[in-house]
């Protein structure tokens, strides 16, 4: 009689915990907070911690509104009521990308905004030397790197240290027209912005993610990218340093991943099957399917590909972001999409049972039918409860709707 209760009462738990994995796998979706929804076309969410109180805040492009801001995470207890203390940090026409950076190593973070459309331009968004009046707009100083105006239209950018002298260097990449990627040399006076130098290291079709990483072991930085558009640097490739100072100068070789003639969009790099080698993962647009490039060495140069469709209910792909989410110890990802009409849902988070590298990863909604156009996405505990929750960013714009802006989405998990 005991081992019948017991059998019983074993199955009854089994069920419910299926029962529930079931629930959030197929109908339920996360909380949405809302950071800002004042202006129109958000394009992105990059992060660092501006004030030192240990939480991640947020700076934006608005590329159709044409600012660029920054977000201060106003704590744990107040995270979910939307309240987000911001600043306007410059007026950026075209705005594509925003990220912090303290180019001239005194301290405090400024904001770099990359622009495309007819701005062409990278601007430094400089903060005010004293940390008080980092809140107050009428103290932060724009200024166009002259190096970059109109030189292609800007994508995206990232802070690398490439030759070892005076300050951090600057690494960006373009699209279209007269599209490289290269890095601007960061002079011995940084805060003298006519010094910078441009140096381009490949051509590039449509820039929409950068990396640096030391893929062969050399001790140097490599720089990994999507390159989206048809062409000959079309795909997911990283680009050689070669570590001498003259020859950073020249264009730097290029290697291969994957996904040559695909349209790739946003990537990831982390460990998805955790062997201690470092993969990448990346969202393709043509085909609908997210790519899975397994890294087999320490080379850098041998990876074996797995294909995951995209099998939910949802838009075209655009991002993807690794991290464990239900916290079972595997990696799972978190995929957003475009093109969201209709009760196609935009954000989805996928697990795995047996292993990443099969097809069959199961969906689970997060984000509902709301939202149109989402961006790439950045996965930490908004509200410190332990688990992962997803940050991101809506930009669908137009005469009837603004988007739903810079939103983050609560994890269900605690």
């Amino acid at each position: 009689m005991f081992n019948q209760f017991f059998v019983c009462g074993l199955l009854l738990i089994i069920l419910s915990a299926f029962n529930t994995q079931l629930l959030m796998s197929q109908s339920s979706h996360w909380t949405r907070h809302t950071i800002d929804a004042s202006l129109s076309g958000a394009d992105g969410v990059r992060l660092a911690d501006v004030n030192g109180d240990g939480h991640q805040d947020i700076t934006t492009g608005w590329e159709e509104s044409g600012y660029t801001k920054v977000y201060v995470h106003p704590g744990n207890d107040l995270v979910k009521n939307g309240v987000w203390q911001s600043v306007t940090v410059g007026k950026t026409p075209d705005v594509e990308d925003a990220f912090f950076f303290d180019f001239d190593n005194n301290g405090t973070l400024d904001v770099i905004s990359c622009t495309e459309g007819k701005e062409q331009k990278i601007y430094f968004n400089i903060a005010p030397p004293k940390s008080a009046d980092y809140m107050d707009s009428s103290k932060w100083v724009s200024k166009v790197l002259p190096a970059s105006d109109n030189l292609m239209r800007w994508m995206y950018a990232i802070p690398v240290q490439v030759d070892g002298k005076y300050g951090i260097d600057l690494v960006a990449g373009g699209k279209g027209e007269n599209a490289q990627i290269g890095w601007f040399e960061s002079p011995e006076n940084p805060g003298n912005l006519d010094d910078w130098v441009w140096h381009p290291i490949s051509d590039a079709t449509w820039v929409m993610s950068l990396f640096a990483r030391d893929m062969d072991g050399d001790g140097d930085l490599d720089i990994i990218t999507s390159d989206r558009k048809p062409g000959k640097t079309n795909g997911i490739r990283w680009m050689e340093n070669p570590r001498k100072h003259n020859k950073q100068k020249q264009p730097w070789k290029n290697h291969f991943i994957g996904a040559q003639n695909a349209e790739v969009m946003f990537m990831d790099l982390a460990d998805l099957d955790q062997d201690g080698l470092e993969d990448a993962i990346a969202t393709e647009y043509t085909t609908q399917q997210i790519v899975f490039f397994k890294r087999m060495d320490h080379s850098g140069k041998l990876w074996e590909n797995f294909n995951i469709p995209i099998t939910a209910n949802t838009g075209r792909a655009k991002s993807v972001g690794i991290g464990d989410i239900n916290e079972d110890g595997r990696l799972d990802m978190v995929h957003s999409t475009e093109t969201n009409e209709g009760d196609k849902s935009g954000i989805y988070w996928l697990s795995y049972d047996q292993s990443p590298t099969s097809s069959g990863w199961r969906w689970h909604n997060i984000s509902g039918p709301d939202g149109i156009k989402y961006d790439r996405v950045e996965l930490l505990d908004m509200d410190g409860d332990g688990d992962l929750d997803v940050l991101t960013c809506e930009e669908n714009f137009g005469p009837e709707s603004e988007g739903l802006g810079i939103v983050w989405y609560e994890n269900p998990n605690r």
